[in-house]
């Protein structure tokens, strides 16, 4: 099994989707926040009432930012059953591949075992050619005795024909020599001829066995490569769910992180009726909201941040922040003078 390239893809692809469905309605949201600020921050106040006279458009806003984070909230989710699904696959990719591993060890394992016998049998053969090259030196040795001793004989027979008158004994004795010498001869012919047959099939069985050492070698040698690759697939699967898993235990922490922001939001819009510039409610949603934003940055090695219109937003909401602080204390000051 092969790691296709889009498969290797498929979990950025899907990070960085995942992203953006959760970063739009964000900075939606962050800019409703901003136009609260901003509206709070401004000296649209009724001089007798003391509510806002814009007070529907910072509800209508408020609101706004409840149904961004909403719908960030939900991307969120999808973005985690995503996740959750492609570390099921890759977890399952893994198995597989720790399979294919096993199986591919106890093949090497098998060629192992059947080299130690190739490798003996080629020593047992190589031992069978030094003893039938011994054997045919020995027959070679035997002709070439038994060639010298027809010569002798021939010799012999030359001179018992000459003296014809020699006594029988004698002649006997002549052609007991020849006719000994040619058996020999003969015997000594096949048995160098046996001798040659039995070094050529020591020869052969010799290449045979060295083809099969040579041929398992690089059985062996391939296996072995095999496992290797399998061994660096499994450890590049094993970081790519853990990359995977932190990826969704920052998708996790970001998506509670917005729940709170949208539980926090959904009390103020009933608060905002009776509250005028000391909007001080908004506070504990900026920090929820910072909280937020600094999950968010987790997501994919601060993918979320690296969008240059959010870190524009938290400026201008922590600025907005400032302001609307200068003014509740200013406005806090007044009051204690006012009972002094």
């Amino acid at each position: 099994m092969e790691i296709n390239m889009s498969q290797k893809s498929s979990t950025t692809v899907l990070v960085k989707n995942s992203i953006k469905k959760v970063v739009d309605p964000l900075k939606d949201g962050l800019q409703s926040i901003n136009r609260v600020y901003e509206a709070l921050i401004g000296e649209d106040v009724d001089s007798f009432s003391g509510q806002c006279r814009n007070y529907s458009f910072i509800r209508e806003q408020i609101v706004e930012t409840e149904q961004s984070l909403q719908k960030s909230e939900q991307a969120s989710n999808s973005g985690l059953k995503s996740l959750d699904e492609n570390i099921e696959i890759l977890t399952r990719d893994e198995g597989i591949f720790e399979r294919e591993k096993r199986s591919t060890q106890q093949t090497l394992d098998n060629l192992k075992t059947e080299q130690e016998s190739n490798n003996k049998l080629l020593k047992q053969s190589e031992d069978s050619v030094e003893v039938a090259r011994s054997h045919l030196r020995s027959a070679r040795d035997t002709l070439q005795k038994q060639k010298e001793r027809k010569s002798t004989a021939g010799i012999v027979t030359g001179v018992g024909a000459g003296l014809f008158l020699i006594p029988v004994v004698g002649w006997i004795a002549g052609s007991a020599m020849v006719i000994g010498g040619a058996v020999g001869l003969v015997e000594a012919s096949d048995a160098v001829r046996v001798a040659e047959q039995e070094e050529r099939r020591s020869e052969s069985e010799v290449n045979r066995y060295s083809s099969k050492v040579s041929e398992y070698n690089s059985k062996i040698s391939q296996t072995k490569s095999n496992i290797s690759q399998k061994n660096d697939q499994i450890e590049q699967i094993r970081k790519k769910i853990q990359k995977v898993k932190e990826q969704r235990a920052a998708v996790a922490e970001f998506q509670s992180n917005v729940r709170k922001a949208v539980h926090i939001l959904s009390g103020r819009v009933s608060v905002v009726e009776c509250q005028t510039r000391r909007f001080i409610y908004l506070e504990p949603v900026m920090k929820v909201m910072e909280n937020l934003m600094k999950a968010a940055g987790d997501i994919g090695g601060s993918q979320l941040l690296s969008d240059e219109d959010v870190p524009k937003l938290l400026n201008t909401m922590r600025e907005n922040n400032r302001k609307l602080a200068a003014i509740c204390n200013s406005s806090n000051n007044l009051e204690d003078e006012r009972y002094c």
